[in-house]
C-alpha cells in the first residue's frame, strides 16, 4: 500500500506543479499584455529660450547642443511690443566699424511712418545705424537694450546705379547738344529689406525684401548726383510697400508658430497679441 500511495502522490504533486507554472505564465501575459495597452505619458515640451544661447562675441559663436536646443524650444512671439528700426550701412573706413551717421538710408523716414499706429507695434522708433556685420548682434542686443526694446527691426538697402548711352547721344556732335540733349540713360535697381530681430534670444524671425526700380533719362552734367536721387527715389518708392510687407509676414510668422508649437504640445499662450488669421487690410496687394 506504501508504495503505490507514494507514486500517487508524486504524480499529483507533478500535475499541481505543471498547473501552477501555467496559471504564472498566463498571468505574467496578461501583465505584459496589461502594461503593453497602459498609455506612455508623453515628455513635456521644453521651455521657450529664456536667454542668447549666442557667444558674446562679434562672431556670436554657436555650439552644437546650443544650436539643438534653439530648434527643440517652441516659438514666443510677445506682441503687442515696442519696436526700433536700425538702418544697417556700409562702414566708410576700413580702418574701423565705423558707420557713416550723416547719412541715413533715405527709405527709413517712410519705412518707420508706415509701421507707427499698426496694431503689433506699441511704440516704433529709430536707432541709430550700424555697420553692415562689423560689430555683431551682441552689440546690437546691447544697443536695443537701452531703449528697453524686445524687437527690433533690421532696415536695408541694397541698391546699384549705372548709366547708359541713350538713343540721342548722337545730339553729342553738336555744342548745344552736349549741354542740353537728354543723351544719357540712368537706372537704379536692387532691393529693399527688413529682418525681424529678437533681442531677448538673439534670433532672426523673419527677413523681407521688395524689390525696386527706378529709371531717368538726362544731359551728362551731374551724372553722379543725379544716380543718387534717383537711387534715394527708388527706396522711398518701396519703403512703405516693405513695412505692409513686413506686418503680414508677423502674422504668417504668428500663425505658423500656432501651428509647429502645437504639433510639439507646447500650446498656443507663447504667441500672444495677434489674430490667428491676417485682416485683409493689412496684405499688400
Amino acid at each position: 500500500m506504501s508504495g503505490p500511495s507514494r507514486g500517487a502522490r508524486a504524480a499529483l504533486l507533478v500535475v499541481c506543479l505543471a498547473l501552477t507554472a501555467c496559471g504564472a505564465a498566463r498571468a505574467g501575459h496578461f501583465a505584459t499584455a496589461r502594461m503593453a495597452e497602459a498609455p506612455v505619458a508623453a515628455a513635456p515640451p521644453p521651455p521657450p529660450l529664456e536667454r542668447s544661447l549666442f557667444a558674446r562675441d562679434p562672431q556670436g559663436a554657436l555650439t552644437e547642443d546650443a544650436l539643438q536646443q534653439i530648434l527643440a524650444a517652441p516659438i514666443e512671439l510677445d506682441l503687442p511690443a515696442r519696436v526700433g528700426v536700425v538702418p544697417v550701412v556700409t562702414a566708410t573706413d576700413w580702418r574701423g566699424p565705423n558707420p557713416d551717421y550723416l547719412r541715413v538710408p533715405a527709405g527709413v523716414a517712410p519705412f518707420v511712418r508706415k509701421l507707427r499706429g499698426s496694431e503689433p507695434f506699441t511704440l516704433v522708433t529709430e536707432i541709430m545705424p550700424i555697420p553692415s556685420g562689423a560689430l555683431g548682434m551682441e552689440a546690437l542686443r546691447e544697443v536695443a537694450a537701452r531703449y528697453r526694446l524686445r524687437y527690433v527691426i533690421l532696415y536695408r538697402e541694397v541698391i546699384a546705379t549705372k548709366s547708359t548711352v541713350g538713343k540721342l547721344a548722337w545730339f553729342y556732335a553738336t555744342l548745344v547738344g552736349t549741354a542740353f540733349v537728354p543723351g544719357q540713360d540712368h537706372a537704379a535697381y536692387g532691393y529693399v529689406e527688413a529682418s525681424m530681430f529678437d533681442v531677448k534670444t538673439g534670433l532672426l524671425l523673419f527677413t523681407t525684401r521688395r524689390s525696386v526700380l527706378g529709371t531717368r533719362r538726362s544731359n551728362l552734367w551731374h551724372q553722379d548726383d543725379k544716380l543718387a536721387r534717383l537711387a534715394a527715389e527708388a527706396a522711398v518708392r518701396g519703403a512703405e510697400p516693405l513695412a505692409d510687407d513686413v506686418k503680414s509676414d508677423l502674422f504668417r510668422f504668428a500663425d505658423a508658430a500656432r501651428v509647429e508649437n502645437g504639433r510639439r504640445g507646447a500650446g498656443g499662450p507663447l504667441v500672444g497679441g495677434l489674430a490667428p488669421t491676417a485682416p485683409s487690410a493689412v496684405a499688400t496687394p
